[in-house]
């Protein structure tokens, strides 16, 4: 690869000098998303890695014409969103061209009577949500991240929302996809519900920018709903929660929203389900009485709806406080990300998450580390738990890191998965092997044969022999 000034003239008499940047601040901001050092645990030591140019390309050519420069001279290509991923899926481990999408981000086109919109990589999801509801319209992923995060970036990570329980995550919004490949080639899909024969769609869904970097994307846009009802429960018991969960699957009940928790950050156990339901009028009011009727026979306590309110209105606060409290402020200036705990989010064959909840309790115990939340999201699979070591200062990384192993190589003895909603990134990537099996030599494969040289986002999926 050539040294940094060389390689960032050669970018600028190819793409324009407008586009390339090697200020110190810019690669900072490039080479590190949320991930920060504890939760890195085994990763940590790769995450001072620094990109050595940053370029913003503003057309798809400019992609093309980068991703065959860089295959010819094999350097490194780090496809990059807006940087507020939480497993380390941009740091560029190689160094070489953080490809910062941002400037590409327009919404091309809006077919109301298909409900499908096409836009640039680089919008915004709330900007994106925004530019549709004037057509009737709206987005149905609907992350945490939503105002501050990128169409690519939740695409390439197959990022879950709130309303994944009827839209689905991500990537099942995704009707077709415009993808500059390695060789400077352009792969386009066209916008159906069925392709015929392969999905080449699913290449690009969820692979972190190793195969192909997403240019535009036609998604589904669904109709804004003639009602929506949110509805908050109480439960005496996570177990509790738990059976009223499970009887409004077994009825074919699908909520759009389902956020249940059990929250111990303040010392008690308050067991909480936050609900809704959209669609027709009838729909709505049919299902959400059945699951009022599900909830209450579970010896559930209707909270109101002003408390549903409240989470349903403050469910991107801490986005806006990330975009405050980090993204605003120069590189240099950010606060470390410090905080001293884990989030795991695994996907669990309903019926046995009660039995991983107990085994995963019993693993817990056995470390330095006070558990703050159970909970579902999305739908009964989706099983989330936050632990923290706050209290204890002394902890070993170490020991976390063998504990966060166990309990995620848990979840996959149990038939599931170990992430089902932020990406692997450099966090997970030791564990995916083991998850695919056979499907490693098969992505392998796909790498192989798709970025020959190998220069889209290295270290990222599969980890090198």
């Amino acid at each position: 690869m050539p040294e940094s000034t060389a390689l960032a003239q050669d970018l600028a008499h190819l793409l324009g000098a407008e586009t390339v940047s090697t200020d110190p601040e810019d690669l900072l901001a490039h080479s590190a998303d949320a991930l920060g050092p504890w939760r890195a645990l085994r990763s940590a030591p790769l995450l001072g890695r620094r990109p050595d140019v940053v370029v913003r390309p503003r057309r798809g050519e400019q992609v093309c014409a980068l991703l065959s420069w860089a295959s010819q001279r094999g350097v490194p290509v780090v496809p990059f969103g807006a940087g507020t991923g939480v497993m380390g899926a941009i740091v560029p481990v190689q160094g070489g061209i953080a490809l910062d999408m941002r400037g590409m981000a327009r919404l091309l086109e809006v077919d109301k009577e298909s409900h499908l919109a096409r836009a640039e990589a680089g919008i915004v999801l709330e900007d994106l949500d925004k530019a549709l509801r004037p057509h009737g319209l709206f987005l149905g992923h609907d992350p945490w991240s939503q105002p501050i995060a990128t169409l690519g970036g939740a695409i390439a990570t197959n990022g879950v929302g709130y309303l994944a329980g009827r839209y689905g995550p991500m990537g099942a919004q995704v009707r077709g996809l415009t993808v500059a490949l390695p060789t400077g080639d352009i792969l386009e899909t066209r916008p159906v519900p069925k392709p015929s024969a392969l999905d080449f769609n699913a290449l690009f869904i969820g692979t972190e920018g190793t195969l192909g970097v997403i240019l535009q994307a036609v998604v589904e846009a669904f109709p804004v709903p003639e009602e929506r009802r949110l509805m908050a429960f109480g439960f005496p018991s996570f177990e509790a929660g738990y059976s009223a969960v499970m009887e409004m699957f077994h009825l074919g009940l699908r909520p759009v929203l389902l956020d249940f928790s059990q929250d111990a950050w303040d010392g008690g156990q308050e067991v909480v389900l936050y609900l809704a339901f959209d669609g027709c009028r009838e729909e709505v009011q049919g299902a959400s009485q059945r699951a009022a009727h599900i909830c209450l026979a579970s010896s559930a306590q209707d909270l109101g709806s002003a408390r549903a309110l409240a989470f349903w209105d403050t469910r991107h606060r801490s986005a806006e406080r990330y975009r405050q409290e980090v993204l605003a402020k120069p590189p240099s200036q950010r606060r470390r990300l410090l905080w001293r705990g884990d989030y795991l989010h695994v996907a669990i064959p309903a019926g046995k998450v009660l039995e991983y909840r107990r085994q995963a309790q019993a693993l817990l115990q056995r470390y330095p580390v006070v558990v703050r939340e159970w909970s579902l999201w999305g739908r009964p699979e989706f099983f989330s738990f936050l632990f923290t070591a706050d209290s204890h200062p002394s902890a070993d990384p170490a020991r976390i890191a063998d504990l966060v192993d166990t309990l995620l190589t848990l979840a996959q003895d149990m038939g599931g998965g170990m992430e089902y909603c932020h990406g692997i990134g450099i966090k997970l990537a030791h564990l995916l092997p083991r998850e695919w099996g056979t499907g490693e030599t098969v992505f392998r494969h796909l790498k192989k044969a798709l970025d020959p040289e190998g220069i889209l986002n290295p270290g990222k999926l599969v980890l090198p022999r």
